[in-house]
């Protein structure tokens, strides 16, 4: 299993991340952290993640809706 964890200042950064993991067929974690080292969201290899990772527009709204999420659970970047 590839286990990544990436520091992020923005979407557009964590979008771009995520491209990596497009057609990589084994399973993968990627943890997201904000500049202070708090994780603030994880994607991995499920079947929604990588069928979303196919279209960028649909990447984005992924990332968006999980970013979300992580706000209103009081998590920052």
């Amino acid at each position: 299993m590839i286990h990544d964890t990436y520091t992020f200042q923005d979407l557009s950064e964590v979008c771009y991340h995520l491209r990596k993991y497009k057609n990589v067929k084994e399973e993968w974690r990627a943890d997201f952290c904000n500049i202070y080292g708090e994780l603030v969201a994880s994607f991995d290899s499920d079947e929604e993640t990588r069928e979303r990772l196919k279209d960028p527009d649909e990447t984005y709204a992924m990332v968006t809706e999980l970013m979300d999420i992580a706000m209103m659970m009081g998590k920052t970047w």
